[in-house]
């Protein structure tokens, strides 16, 4: 029995020594950790960047390079906080280099505007990217009309009794020249509508043309309206004219009248009368070629609540008397 009672105490006199050992392993390599993350290296660390500070006419047109890696002296504890989380960076645009048509900046004539980013934790010694080309162009701006994409099928006998009205019917566009320049029309989103036979009062967005970027529109949507109605057919009977014809010849029409066949909306269909159309028939057609036996008649005027137009007969004849 005594036997074991010491085996007991050897056991927990090694367990307390090899506890020690370990505390003292650990507060060492902590220490040795601290002093040497408390050294000044020289590493590279990856930052991101921000652009600032371009001239207000200009306009960046292509999204350049957003990290950049760099050479940079600091303790260690800096430069392994920088290496857990990257930071961030500004060039200036102020002051930028040009050949030919590129626009570019030296990175490293920047290094006191970066170091004083930092804060005087590390300093950058270089920037290994010696050349940031940037793409750049002027801000423009330019009107353009709106064009409603539509299709639109009626209701039999119905259609629209005024053309289709878009509002507002241009817009103004602005961004980058290379983008407004090949823009002619901003289009809208597509309406279809089938059975129509009520007005159209409705709004569509806009879209922005594809394969551009940084184009900014001055509204993202039109207001689309049509005032529609039912449309039934008349007729009417007026006399030929003759334009044109000299002093010394009599042209004789047959027949002399002609049947005007018109189509209207319902509620301008009392508006039309025979005064709503001037159609003539022109003498120089047969001073053209006297070999002719038809004139054919020249809508001059007609109403602007008539849809359609039909002539009948769509040609007279004619006698001369000279």
């Amino acid at each position: 029995m005594k036997v074991v009672v010491k085996k007991s105490d050897l056991t927990l006199q090694n367990n307390r020594k090899t506890k020690i050992f370990i505390f003292f392993l650990v507060l060492t390599s902590i220490i040795w950790l601290l002093i040497e993350l408390s050294k000044t290296y020289t590493s590279s660390a990856v930052f991101k960047i921000e652009y600032k500070n371009l001239s207000s006419d200009k306009l960046v047109q292509v999204k350049p390079i957003s990290k950049v890696e760099v050479a940079i002296k600091g303790t260690g504890f800096s430069l392994l906080k920088r290496k857990i989380k990257p930071q961030e960076i500004t060039f200036n645009l102020n002051n930028l280099s040009k050949k030919g048509s590129n626009y570019f900046i030296l990175p490293n004539t920047q290094l006191s505007n970066l170091n004083a980013q930092l804060a005087g934790e590390s300093e950058i010694i270089q920037v290994l990217k010696d050349t940031i080309f940037i793409e750049i162009g002027t801000n423009k701006t330019k009107k353009v009309p709106i064009i409603p994409k539509t299709k639109i099928q009626f209701k039999l006998g119905y259609n629209f009794i005024e053309k289709l009205q878009v509002i507002p019917d241009s817009i103004v566009i602005s961004g980058p020249d290379k983008y407004i320049d090949s823009i002619k029309e901003i289009s809208t989103t597509r309406l279809e509508l089938e059975d129509v036979y009520e007005n159209i009062d409705t709004e569509l967005n806009l879209i922005i043309p594809k394969n551009t970027k940084n184009v900014v529109l001055s509204a993202n949507k039109v207001k689309l309206t049509g005032a529609i109605d039912k449309f039934t057919e008349g007729s009417f009977k007026i006399s030929v004219i003759i334009i044109n014809q000299p002093e010394d010849v009599n042209m004789n029409p047959f027949p002399k009248q002609i049947e005007v066949v018109f189509q209207a909306g319902l509620s301008n269909f009392n508006k039309i009368n025979e005064n709503s159309f001037l159609i003539v028939f022109d003498y120089k057609q047969y001073e053209n070629d006297t070999t002719t036996q038809f004139l054919t008649p020249i809508i001059k005027q007609k109403s602007e609540y008539i849809s359609s137009l039909k002539i009948n007969p769509p040609h007279i004849e004619f006698l001369l008397q000279k």
